[in-house]
C-alpha cells in the first residue's frame, strides 16, 4: 500500500476496526436462525437455508442457537422503554394519524406481546430468517439495534422475476420485500438460482449449485459485516446560516450543481426516489421503525451530485528534510505522525518515500431525499467538508440545520474522493508543475457524480483510471466503502505516474452497487453521458461485461 491503512483512516476519521477482505469480515459476524414452521415454507426456501447454514459454519462465522441469542432483558425496564415509545408516537408530527382506533390497537398488541416475550437479540448478532413471518413476531420485532444486528430473509422468487427483469422490477420488488417484512436483506430463491437484493438497489444472481460458498462469501457476508449505517448529524460538526451559495465565490459551482440537473434527468441513470409512504409496511409501527433505521428520513433517493470545491493543494516534504524537520516522528509504523496538531501522512511510492498533510477539502452536495436533477439551491444545497479528519456540514445563508436536514448515504464516500483527489493534485503538481489535473483541482475543483450503473467498458474516457471491481461489495455508507474509494483513487493513480500515463480522473466500481466518477464540471459530464446512448446503464448489465 502507498498509504498505510491506518492512515487513511485517520485522514478520512474512521475510528473503528474496518476488516476490508471477505475472509476477515466472516470472522467478525454472528448469525442466529430465526425459528420457523417447515411446512409453512417451500421446499426451495427449507434446502436453501439448510445450504447457507452449512456455508456459513464453513466461512468460520459463528452461528449462534436461537434461544442463545438473547440478551437479558427486565421486564420492567421494558415497560418503561414501550411507555415512552408510546407517549412519543403520540406527540410525533403525525400523532394525528396514529389516533385512528385500529392503529393504536395494533399499536399496543405489539407492546404487550413484546413485554411479555421480553426478550431481545444481543447486538452485533443478525437474523435469517426463513419464510414469511407473521406480524407481531417478525425478527425485526426481536432485535434491538438497527446498525449491529441485520436481518437477511429467505424468499420465494415472484414468478415474474427472470434473466431479463430490468433494474426498475427488480428494484420496486425488492423495496416492497424490505418494507413488508422489515428485513435489510432479502435473497429470493427458486429451484436453479437466488438473488441478492439490499438497499445498495442491486441484483446479483448466482446459480444454487454453482461455487455456492464463494458466492456467500463474496456477496452476502460483506454485506452484513458492513451494514447500512446512514451518517448521523451527531458526527458533524454543525453551522447553520454558514455560506451564500450565490456569492462570488460559490456561484459558478452552485450553477453547476443545479442547473445541470436536466442533463441527468435525460441520461435515465437516477431513478426517483422512494418515499417510506409509498412502501409495503404492514402497520404504522413498522413504518415508524424504518423511519428510524434511516435515521429519521422520510425516504432515499439513489445517485448523486456533488461539486467540489477549488483546494489549497499540499507541499510535498522529501525524506531528507523530514528527517531534519521531524525527527524520528517519520518512522512511525503507523505511516502518520503529528506534529503539534498537524497531521502528516507517509506516502511510499517507487520514487522514493514522502510527507504532506492532506488538504482541507470542501464539497457542494444535495442533502438527502432532494431530487437530484431538480434541487432548490437555497433548500436544497449542503457545503460537507473534512477537515483535519473531521467532518463539517454547513447550511446555506437562511437556513438552520434541523434534525430533518440530512446528509446523503454517502458523504463519508463524497469526503474520500474530495482528499483523495486533492492528495493526488498535491503529488502530480510536484513531479509537474504543467499538471491539468493539479490545475483543474486549484482552480475550479472538479464534478463527484454516482449513479447505480457502470460504464461500458469500452467507452471509458481517455485519462481515467479504473479500481474498485474486485473489492468486497459492501453498503455507500459503511466505512469499508470510503476506505476502497480512498486506497484505489491513490493506487491507480500511482500506477499511472510510475507508468508516466495520462491521469485526468477516476472511475470508482462499487460492486453490487454502481460507479463514482471525478469529472471536470457536472455539465461536461452530463455532457458526455449523452454523447453516446450506450455509455452506461442502471443495473448490473456492464459490470458483468467488466468482468
Amino acid at each position: 500500500m502507498y498509504i498505510t491503512k491506518e492512515a487513511v483512516q485517520k485522514i478520512l476519521g474512521i475510528k473503528e476496526e474496518v476488516p476490508l477482505l471477505p475472509e476477515h469480515m466472516a470472522s467478525t459476524i454472528a448469525i442466529t436462525f430465526f425459528p420457523h414452521d417447515k411446512n409453512k415454507v417451500s421446499k426451495e426456501i427449507e434446502e436453501f437455508g439448510n445450504k447457507l447454514h452449512l456455508a456459513l459454519n464453513k466461512l468460520g462465522v459463528k452461528l449462534v442457537p436461537f434461544e442463545e441469542s438473547f440478551i437479558p432483558f427486565p421486564r420492567i425496564k421494558l415497560i418503561k422503554i414501550y411507555l415512552l415509545l408510546f407517549v412519543g408516537l403520540l406527540v410525533a408530527p403525525w400523532r394525528k394519524v396514529m389516533k385512528t382506533h385500529n392503529r393504536l390497537d395494533r399499536l399496543n398488541f405489539d407492546v404487550i406481546s413484546k413485554i411479555k416475550r421480553g426478550r431481545r437479540i444481543k447486538p452485533g448478532i443478525s437474523v435469517v430468517a426463513l419464510g414469511e413471518q407473521e406480524t407481531g413476531n417478525l425478527p425485526m420485532d426481536y432485535t434491538i439495534s438497527f446498525t449491529r444486528s441485520s436481518v437477511i430473509s429467505i424468499l420465494d422468487m415472484p414468478d415474474y422475476i427472470n434473466g431479463e427483469t430490468e433494474f426498475h422490477e427488480h428494484f420496486d420488488t425488492a423495496m416492497h420485500l424490505f418494507s413488508h417484512n422489515m428485513t435489510n436483506i432479502a435473497i429470493i430463491v427458486n429451484k436453479t438460482k437466488w438473488i441478492l437484493y439490499n438497499f445498495n438497489a442491486s441484483h446479483p444472481a448466482y446459480s444454487i449449485d454453482e461455487n455456492f460458498e464463494h458466492n456467500i462469501l463474496h456477496s452476502l457476508i460483506p454485506k452484513i459485516a458492513a451494514p447500512i449505517k446512514p451518517p448521523k448529524l451527531s458526527e458533524f460538526i454543525l453551522v447553520s446560516d454558514a455560506f451564500d451559495p450565490y456569492d462570488t465565490f460559490h456561484k459558478p459551482f452552485t450553477l453547476d450543481l443545479s442547473e445541470n440537473g436536466h442533463l441527468f434527468e435525460k441520461t435515465k441513470l437516477y431513478p426517483p426516489g422512494k418515499k417510506l409512504s409509498e412502501m409495503s409496511f404492514r402497520n404504522d409501527f413498522y413504518q415508524w421503525v424504518g423511519k428510524i433505521h434511516l435515521d429519521n428520513r422520510s425516504g432515499m433517493s439513489y445517485g448523486f451530485l456533488a461539486r467540489q470545491l477549488p483546494v489549497k493543494l499540499s507541499s510535498i516534504i522529501e525524506t531528507k528534510d523530514g528527517e531534519k524537520m521531524f525527527g524520528d516522528k517519520i518512522y512511525s509504523p503507523d505511516g502518520y505522525f503529528y506534529d503539534g496538531n498537524k497531521l502528516y501522512i507517509t506516502i511510499t511510492t517507487a520514487k522514493g518515500k514522502f510527507y504532506i498533510t492532506p488538504p482541507e477539502v470542501w464539497v457542494l452536495t444535495q442533502r438527502s431525499g432532494s431530487n437530484k436533477t431538480k434541487m432548490d439551491p437555497l433548500k436544497d444545497t449542503i457545503k460537507l467538508g473534512l477537515v483535519g479528519g473531521v467532518m463539517v456540514m454547513t447550511a446555506p445563508k437562511g437556513l438552520k440545520i434541523t434534525p430533518d436536514y440530512k446528509p446523503s448515504f454517502d458523504t463519508r464516500v463524497i469526503l474520500a474522493h474530495a482528499v483523495s483527489n486533492a492528495i493526488i493534485a498535491s503529488i502530480q503538481k510536484y513531479f509537474d508543475k504543467q499538471s491539468s489535473f493539479a490545475h483543474t483541482m486549484e482552480t475550479s475543483g472538479l464534478a463527484l457524480s454516482h449513479w447505480h450503473g457502470y460504464f461500458n467498458p469500452n467507452l471509458i474516457p481517455k485519462g481515467w483510471h479504473v479500481h474498485g471491481l474486485d473489492n468486497a461489495p459492501v453498503p455507500c455508507s459503511s466505512p469499508q466503502s470510503a476506505f476502497y474509494a480512498f486506497d484505489g483513487n491513490i493506487k491507480v493513480f500511482m500506477k499511472a505516474l510510475e507508468n508516466n500515463d495520462d491521469y485526468l480522473g477516476n472511475i470508482h466500481i462499487e460492486p453490487h452497487h454502481g460507479t463514482n466518477i471525478s469529472f471536470p464540471s457536472l455539465k461536461d459530464l452530463g455532457e458526455f453521458f449523452l454523447s453516446a446512448p450506450n455509455i452506461s446503464r442502471l443495473g448490473n448489465y456492464y459490470l458483468d461485461l467488466c468482468k
